[in-house]
């Protein structure tokens, strides 16, 4: 009879040890499916998040080529401009030397026109003076 209380004392304690088990795995189990859940949450919004960066990414680049295109074109504009300067520039110099050159000719025609006119007035003068003289 004291083994057969044993026993039964066993089986209730392995009943309640049983019990206990399929309790703690029910639990376990909740536990992993809202654990699923919130890893496929966390999966879904990692894969949401990794298209927006990629669009992001691919928005920056197509930026990114613009800027780079745009740069070189004006960059390239700029040195064109800067040789055009440069050729006005001396364009503008060699003018200026071509203008004082012909300022310089008309000075020296006028001053040579003068000096003509100049003399004729006075060899007119001397012959005039000849002419009183004789007088």
């Amino acid at each position: 009879q004291v083994s057969q209380n044993e026993l039964h004392w066993f089986h209730q304690d392995s009943e309640a040890q049983m019990k206990k088990w399929q309790q703690e795995k029910k639990e376990n189990r909740e536990n992993l499916k809202a654990l699923r859940g919130t890893a496929k949450k966390h999966s879904d919004s990692n894969e949401r998040y990794l298209k927006a960066i990629d669009e992001k990414q691919k928005q920056y680049n197509a930026s990114l080529n613009t800027f780079l295109e745009t740069s070189n074109k004006f960059a390239s504009e700029k040195g064109k401009l800067e040789e055009l300067i440069k050729k006005s520039q001396d364009d503008s110099q060699e003018c200026e030397k071509r203008a004082v050159k012909a300022e310089v000719s008309v000075l020296q025609s006028w001053k040579e026109t003068e000096s003509w006119k100049l003399r004729g007035t006075l060899a007119k003068a001397e012959g005039n003076l000849r002419v009183l003289r004789t007088l």
